[in-house]
């Protein structure tokens, strides 16, 4: 009997994570014809009752999908709209209970914010967080052990939550957009929700799709 060889990388993306190795490739049993260019929209620290609502009908205009890394808190209080975000095809991520700096609490502590944003997204969605964003981008190892899902950062900071202007955001995304960027933006801010449109309007006249955070991640070659 003839014997063929296939390296584990290429094997990766299917496999059970306990599995998997740490070797990747761009050559993998999962194939994509899609050749163009890809950005990630990643919105932080909602839901917030009206901003959220705002952004999630601009999206739906642009037939754009996105990321919202939420804080367990205010899931809490807006379970309803929790399951409008996942019911319209985005991506929810879990971005700690109460937006703390875990890089300066205990690992108990850090669990704590962790498991507890988790459970409160399950209840509300019956779906467990796919990504996780640490508060302020702030990890250290304990962080990065305790975490069990992918921790995303991202490429473009639309400084939306410093300028709080909704003019300010298009030019920031204008000034450092690249192929398979993964842009920062805060479904907290009403200025944010105002100025999104005008950022949907150029990402796609210029070609770009709008993807999740967990789609971006299987093009990126580094970061």
């Amino acid at each position: 009997m003839p014997t063929i060889r296939i390296p584990m990388s290429f094997l990766n993306p299917i496999l059970d994570e306990k599995y998997r190795t740490n070797d990747t490739s761009s050559n993998t049993i999962i194939k994509t014809t899609h050749k163009g260019k890809r950005v990630a929209l990643t919105f932080d620290d909602g839901p917030h009752e009206k901003v959220t609502k705002q952004i999630l009908q601009t999206l739906e205009k642009y037939d754009a999908k996105a990321t919202f890394f939420m804080v367990g808190h205010r899931v809490e209080n807006n379970a309803s709209l929790v399951r409008e975000v996942l019911a319209n095809g985005h991506e929810i991520g879990n971005h700690s209970w109460n937006h703390s700096n875990l890089t300066t609490l205990t690992p108990k502590q850090v669990l704590s914010q962790y498991n507890s944003t988790n459970d409160v997204i399950y209840e509300a969605t019956g779906q467990y967080p796919t990504v996780f964003r640490p508060p302020y981008g702030a990890r250290n190892k304990c962080v990065n052990d305790l975490v069990s899902v992918p921790i995303v950062l991202w490429s473009i900071d639309t400084l939306d939550w410093k300028y709080r202007d909704a003019n300010k955001i298009l030019p920031m995304v204008k000034q450092k957009m690249h192929n398979n960027a993964i842009i920062l933006m805060h479904d907290i801010h009403q200025s944010t929700a105002d100025g999104l449109d005008s950022v949907l309007a150029y990402l796609q006249d210029e070609g770009y799709e709008f993807v999740t955070v967990s789609e971006i991640l299987n093009y990126q070659t580094s970061k």
